[in-house]
């Protein structure tokens, strides 16, 4: 079966008991820290894939990293994937719960880059047209590319709006590209 398949459903099952237990944001915040640690720690991904390592030791290392920074439901669902020999899914199993949050809080992502750092008033003018345009609270994704010259690229909900000057330039030149020449004339 499909990794990513298999992780939504784990994903799917974890969110639904939050949401039954009344934890969803603890849960969240859980999910957002083991996301971090696997971003972070390269190790800690090699480990969760090892098959050298047993099952018993991954637990014992599981409990030990998040005993105490997660919520006990969370860990259970830690030593269950574990228990269950998907403890390697770990990492697309965040992902996918944080997508299914925000679906269910109808948070979309918003990427926004541009070549020269902005002030945080004008982020927010972005931020406030696009809630109103989608009717949805944003997740802002910023960053600076100094690549696209001047200008701003702003992509969500698979559209992508690009008013930088490297695709003002890109444009001119297939303009350029084109033969006008008339024979004859």
């Amino acid at each position: 079966m499909n990794e990513i398949k298999i992780a939504d459903r784990y994903a799917k099952a974890l969110f639904d008991l939050a949401l039954e237990k009344d934890m969803l944001e603890k849960i969240r915040t859980d999910i957002a820290l083991v996301r971090e640690v696997c971003q972070a720690n390269k190790n800690f991904i090699n480990f969760l894939h090892s098959p050298v390592i047993k099952e018993s030791k991954k637990v014992v290392v599981i409990r030990e990293l998040f005993g105490k920074k997660v919520q006990d439901m969370m860990l259970g669902f830690m030593v269950i994937i574990t228990r269950n020999r998907r403890e390697s899914l770990l990492p697309v199993i965040a992902r996918q719960f944080i997508e299914i949050y925000k679906t269910y809080k109808n948070i979309i992502t918003v990427d926004l880059t541009t070549a020269v750092d902005i002030s945080d008033e004008l982020r927010k003018r972005i931020v406030s047209l696009i809630e109103k345009a989608t009717q949805s609270q944003v997740d802002l994704q910023y960053k600076i590319d100094e690549s696209i010259i001047g200008g701003f690229v702003v992509t969500f909900m698979d559209k992508q709006y690009d008013a930088s000057i490297l695709r003002q330039i890109q444009n001119l030149r297939q303009e350029f590209n084109i033969n006008l020449y008339i024979k004859g004339f």
